[in-house]
């Protein structure tokens, strides 16, 4: 590695031309970037940097300025803590009483937390700011430019290491400056508060006790410092301030921890300044001062903005018990304070007698100039956000809302003079409309003040109905009257928001003229998809909430010329076609029974559509949609014959278009379920078959599901295929379903094979291929395979095939694996479809001699099919063998397949007659349970068989039986849950979510929600727990059904317990909804879900074990899987947090995650879980590669990766070993490159990186250079 030579370097930077000194300290800056250059006594240079700080040239001393930051990544703690303290020497030398100007050295000594911060360690920058901050704060505190910007960024930087004492000293400090001092000072001393306490939570270790003891101490010094200064404006205006940023800090807790005193005090405060009590005494504009009522108001307004401030620190009982009446009474003050409004209108009438003429734009930018009311327009906007903050932090307010007049004071605010506050009033309005529609329940407490007004008579005056009946014509008159007029026909896109809520909430509220008077108002301004694009919007919303026939014939030709001119335009952003079309087929769907309409789709629409598929420019995504749009015309719309022609060339020719193939067949699917008769052409149908039958003999699998769904869709609704076809067919089918080991598919597969036997009857070879590559290879286990579609296909076979009965049957005798269930379930089919009454008891005959003659524990193929044989035919008359037979053989000493086989048919044999054996069944597991019999198990396999079939969902009762017996024997076993236990749990959760499925009427969800509260982490039945997680893995699973994501954070609080099992289930619980729910679990990812998890990230002394092994001893971790678990969780939510999530607040702490990642992680003794740690930190730094720059712990981090760059490995180590060591400094070396990359790119390489990466790149070479990113 090159160094390059600092001596000259120092020549040149010395140098009388300011170009040499310039182009020096440009060299050097590059020189300690570059990660190819050896940097060597880097500190010699900083005396000489100090001295160009304060060279005669403006460009040098940038320079200068800008070099600090690289060269402290180059020298060590002592040194940087050396140019720290030199630098605020100069700082100070060079400190004035300038208030708007900051110094040289005060800018190189930010730059270098700026900067250079990744450098700072824990300890350095302790001492750091253990420095600086008695400096900074030294007695006589003279506050200057300088010293505030310094420390804002010291905060910023370096806060991490203060402590609560040193937080408190801080802020009071800063407060009470920003009262002395005055102007930009005063103003970032309150910026610098808010800076300190952003580690508030840090420093207290997020307790809640010691949180709230700091702002109480805080809230108090500030109203007490403002209590003895001059009562001014501006200071007022710094008190507001202050109390903002205290407030929006303790917001940031999402806790309460400002105390009922504190909250008490700021709210006295506010109050005062309001003097709201006086707004209604008439002022005598004669001798009205304006300046003196706007200064009065400013305050006004830095009250109001606290006031919202401070309504999302309190919880909802202080709210509803002290603060409720004074807040609704000050925005009923202020919402409609307008003290000049009767001196606006006298002038407006002067105006109109004088010959002075103003033009419209000048009057109204005096209605809108704030100035103008004496400030009185900021206190109504500001009144507004109080109304729409506090419904938004206290839903329950919405019936304080209404029986205050609060609604009607924010509709009558929408027609204010000042355009603002209209907008507000718009959102406020909105908000309270939506929010009335979501909630109808009484939402205040019996017997207090509010309540009282909803008993009696006004019971029935909810909310809900007096929006319908008292305010609907009220915000209809606005919407026409106000917004709709040539004056506000630009604030179009807030006036849309508020239609679409009136018509999607109110729609049968609204006026009979409503949609006409819109029409004529749309007309008027000439409004369309071209000048507003949002109209789309409102089109849509229409659409959606009237009835097609309600709607107004010429309201309906309006959008339907707008519709058909937009999408004429091919210039259109792209989303706004996906609107348009979207648009269209609401449309499609709502008007087909109207035939002027259907004859203006197939002359005009039609085309508009199918000519746009064709454009090549459009991307996939919006030819997908044009080609749904479409698809939903052909269903819903009568087509003429030409028309029905262009349809299937278009299919046709888009089957063929690599890009457009997937969607075009699921369009496909969905014309052919609902207008089969599109493909009454047989050349048609054979046409996409053998196109079909293309796609299923490639290599493209992503088709393959989509084509069998359409296939089967084409068999049912039409007449197609012919004989040749038929053959491809099956012959691609049946190599499809021997390749494949996706079950669903191969389910989709055999409903094909079983259509084809329609066209071509199944011969002998046929079957024989069918048993001896298929059903004895691929259906070896079916336990959770749906066997619906196998059972159709076989009784195709016997209902088409070229043999006799009698020979099917020996063949499948004589060819099929015995034992498997399938076989005989084939078996039974072919049996009791063909009538082969003979042949059933035979078999009843073998069993019968069996059972008679006892032979012990023989183990018999033969048995195991005849048992599962005459369980699976025990539906027909044919079969005399019943439960009791069953139930026998289950009991005796027999073989466990023997008995597996008669659970099955135990199972099956009830079916027919629930009611009889049910009971008997259920109560044989109870008995079995509470002796430990082994054979519980068997009898839970024997309710699950039950489960499986269909007829078994019209047995509600019998369904809820069942939970509720298996609940029962569940939560009466005893004892510490072990392994041996999980498989009959699991087991039991299978069963019990089967009844889940089938039981659509009750909410299990809650059945289990209650069952968990009655559980807590140190007393918990944990066979009752781990079974229930079974259950709600298994509910995750279902990716249609909604759920409670409340059950996971139920389930969290048994992760502590030192079970190995239950921790498994939990996190394997988890990781399913991770992938399954994901939107769901986002809201509760960062704050409940990764701090249980990050306990689970270290090795347990209780998992650890000794095993002895001759004169050895070795330690084995058993709970290793559980950590890999929890690391494979944490690899599915970093993807999760970048792939789904969109809401900000719901984002994971990406850079606390890779500090603890990093901390515990690389730091395991296990080379398994170093590596999957780092594939997570790659991944987060894939995701945002800021966070190798903001991690707190990078000394820590380097350490770490020292420490595996250093691992020895043993002498007489495995091969197992060793390609395990050698796995692991493999992802070492791949995590250092791109960090080391990324460090380059941002110029944030540092002394103690550098000194690393270059040891490791010598000390592993050849390992070094083979590894690529």
């Amino acid at each position: 590695m090159s160094s390059f030579n600092i001596l000259q370097l120092e020549d040149r930077a010395r140098d009388v031309d300011p170009d040499l000194r310039y182009m020096a300290l440009e060299d050097f800056q590059k020189g300690l970037n570059d990660p190819k250059l050896q940097v060597r006594g880097a500190a010699r240079f900083t005396p000489l940097l100090f001295n160009l700080l304060h060279d005669s040239t403006t460009e040098v001393q940038n320079q200068a300025v800008k070099s600090f930051a690289p060269l402290v990544r180059h020298v060590n703690d002592n040194e940087i803590l050396r140019i720290v303290e030199d630098l605020y020497a100069e700082v100070e030398k060079a400190s004035n009483t300038s208030k708007f100007s900051t110094s040289v050295p005060n800018l190189a000594l930010r730059s270098v937390f700026n900067d250079a911060h990744s450098r700072f360690s824990k300890a350095l920058s302790k001492r750091v700011v253990d420095f600086l901050l008695p400096q900074i704060f030294a007695l006589p505190l003279s506050m200057t430019i300088d010293k505030i910007e310094l420390l804002i960024d010291l905060i910023k930087c370096l806060g991490f290491v203060l402590t609560e004492k040193e937080i408190s000293t801080i802020v009071l400090s800063l407060a009470e400056n920003a009262f002395s001092e005055s102007g930009i000072i005063s103003k970032r001393s309150i910026v610098a508060v808010d800076s300190a306490l952003d580690y508030i939570s840090q420093a207290t270790l997020d307790q809640l006790h010691k949180q709230t003891s700091f702002y109480d101490q805080v809230v108090q010094s500030i109203c007490a410092k403002h209590d003895s200064v001059t009562d001014t404006s501006a200071a007022d205006g710094i008190f507001f301030s202050l109390l903002q940023v205290v407030l929006a800090q303790v917001k940031k807790t999402k806790r309460i921890t400002l105390s009922e005193d504190s909250a008490s005090l700021v709210f006295a405060r506010i109050i005062a300044k309001l003097n709201y009590q006086n707004l209604s005494s008439e002022i005598d504009v004669e001798d009205l001062d304006i300046d003196v009522l706007s200064t009065e108001n400013s305050i006004r307004e830095d009250a109001l903005i606290t006031l919202s401030s401070f309504l999302p620190c309190i919880p909802y009982d202080w709210f509803f018990h002290t603060y409720s009446t004074p807040i609704t009474e000050i925005i009923s003050a202020f919402i409609s304070y307008d003290p000049l409004a009767y001196q606006d209108e006298s002038d407006m009438e002067d105006y109109g007698d004088s010959e002075i003429e103003f033009s419209d734009d000048e009057i109204e930018q005096f209605d809108e100039t704030s100035d103008s009311d004496g400030l009185a327009s900021r206190l109504r906007l500001q009144a507004i956000v109080l109304l729409d903050t506090l419904l938004q932090t206290f839903p329950k307010t919405l019936s304080l809302i209404y029986h205050e007049e609060l609604f009607a004071k924010a509709i009558t605010a929408i027609s204010d003079r000042n355009e603002p506050v209209s907008n507000q009033a718009i959102v406020a309005v909105f908000g309270i409309i939506n929010s009335t529609f979501q909630s109808h329940e009484s939402l205040f407490r019996t017997g207090s003040d509010v309540s009282m007004v909803t008993e009696g008579k006004a019971a029935s005056r909810t909310p809900e109905s007096q929006l319908q009946e008292k305010y609907c014509p009220q915000l209809e008159t606005t919407a026409f009257d106000v917004l709709l007029t040539q004056k506000n026909i630009s604030r179009f896109s807030s006036t849309k928001m508020l239609l679409e809520s009136l018509i999607s909430n109110l729609t049968s509220s609204l006026s009979e003229s409503f949609l006409s008077q819109l029409l004529d108002r749309i007309r008027e301004f000439s409004l369309s998809i071209k000048v507003y694009a949002e109209i789309v919007n409102l089109y849509r919303c229409i659409l959606t909430s009237y009835d097609f026939d309600t709607i107004p014939r010429a309201f309906v030709d309006y959008i339907l010329q707008d519709v058909v001119h937009s999408l004429e335009d091919t210039s259109l952003h792209h989303s706004l076609v996906i609107d348009i079309l979207q648009v269209c087929t609401i449309l499609f769907r709502k008007a087909s029974h109207d035939k002027e309409f259907q004859d203006f789709m197939n002359s005009t629409f039609f085309s508009a559509l199918a000519e746009k598929i064709t454009v090549k420019h459009y991307s996939s995504d919006v030819r997908q949609h044009l080609l749904g749009a479409l698809s939903e015309l052909i269903i819903n719309i009568p087509l003429t014959q030409e028309n029905a022609k262009w349809a299937n060339n278009i299919f046709q020719e888009s089957l063929d278009y690599e890009v457009t193939v997937n969607f075009t067949i699921e369009n496909l699917i969905n014309v052919c379920d609902k207008k089969p008769q599109l493909f009454s052409s047989q050349e048609l149908c054979n046409s996409i078959i053998k196109k079909l039958n293309m796609y299923l003999g490639s290599s493209d699998s992503s088709l393959y599901a989509d084509v069998l769904l359409l296939l089967d869709k084409l068999f049912e609704k039409t007449q197609a295929g012919d004989e040749s076809d038929m053959r491809s067919l099956t012959s691609n089918v049946m190599e499809l379903i021997q390749n494949s080991t996706d079950q669903n598919l191969i389910s989709r597969a055999f409903k094909i094979l079983g259509h084809t036997l329609d066209v071509i009857p199944a011969d002998l070879e046929y079957f024989e291929t069918l048993i001896t590559k298929i059903i004895n290879v691929k259906l070896v286990d079916v336990d959770d395979f749906n066997l619906d579609t196998f059972e159709f296909l076989i009784k195709q076979i016997a209902a088409h095939n070229t043999s006799t009965p009698p020979e099917l049957f020996a063949i499948g005798m004589r060819l099929l694996t015995l034992k498997l269930f399938v076989s005989a379930k084939t078996m039974a089919l072919i049996a009791s479809e063909c009538q082969l009454v003979s042949e059933i008891q035979n078999i009843e005959s073998e069993l019968v001699s069996y059972c008679q003659n006892n032979p012990g524990n023989i183990h018999s193929d033969k048995i195991v099919f005849d048992i599962n044989f005459l369980g699976c035919a025990s539906f027909t008359d044919m079969v005399t063998v019943s439960f009791d037979d069953f139930y026998a053989i289950l009991t005796t000493d027999a073989s466990d397949v023997i008995c597996l086989a008669a659970a099955r048919s135990l199972g099956l044999s009830i079916v027919r007659d629930m009611k009889k054996h049910l009971q008997a069944m259920l109560s044989c597991y109870q008995h079995f349970s509470a002796e430990n019999n082994p054979k519980a198990k068997l009898l839970l396999v024997a309710i699950k068989q039950v489960l499986k079939e269909g007829a078994v969902k019209k047995e509600v009762e019998a369904l809820r039986s069942i939970w509720d017996s298996l609940i029962q024997v569940i939560s009466t076993k005893q004892g510490v849950l072990v392994h041996k236990d999980v498989s009959e749990l699991r087991l039991a959760g299978d069963v019990l979510t089967r009844v889940t499925a089938a039981d659509n009427d009750e909410d299990y969800q809650s059945k289990i929600s209650q069952l968990l509260t009655t559980q807590s982490c140190e007393d918990c039945n944990e066979f009752l727990v781990y079974t229930i997680i079974v259950v709600i893995k298994q509910l995750m699973s279902r990716t249609s059904d909604v759920f409670d994501v409340g059950l996971m954070e139920k389930i969290l609080q048994f992760l502590p317990k030192s079970n190995i099992e239950m921790k498994q289930a939990i996190i394997s619980t988890l990781l399913t909804g991770i992938y399954n729910k994901s939107l769901s679990f986002s809201a509760i990812l960062n704050d409940i879900i990764l701090p249980r998890i990050y306990d689970e990230l270290s090795p347990k002394e209780e998992f650890k074990k000794v095993i002895p092994m001759g004169p050895y001893k070795y330690v084995v971790d058993e709970g290793l899987e559980v950590r890999k678990l929890s690391y494979e969780l944490i690899s599915a939510i970093i993807d999760l947090d970048t792939s789904k999530i969109r809401k900000e607040d719901h984002h994971v702490d990406q850079v606390g995650l890779f500090e603890v990642l990093s901390a515990k992680g690389l730091n395991d003794s296990e080379n398994d879980i170093i590596g999957l740690t780092v594939a997570n930190l790659l991944q987060i730094i894939q995701n945002n590669e800021n966070v190798i720059t903001k991690i707190s712990n990078q000394q820590e981090f380097i350490a770490s990766l020292t420490k595996l760059m250093n691992r020895k490995l043993r002498s007489k180590a495995s091969t197992q070993e060793s390609e395990s060591y050698e796995d692991t400094l493999r992802s070492t070396i791949r995590l250092s490159k791109v960090i080391h990359n990324i460090l380059v790119q941002t110029n944030t390489l540092s002394s103690e990186w550098s000194n690393y990466y270059n040891e490791l790149k010598n000390k592993h070479y050849l390992l070094f250079s083979a590894v690529e990113i």
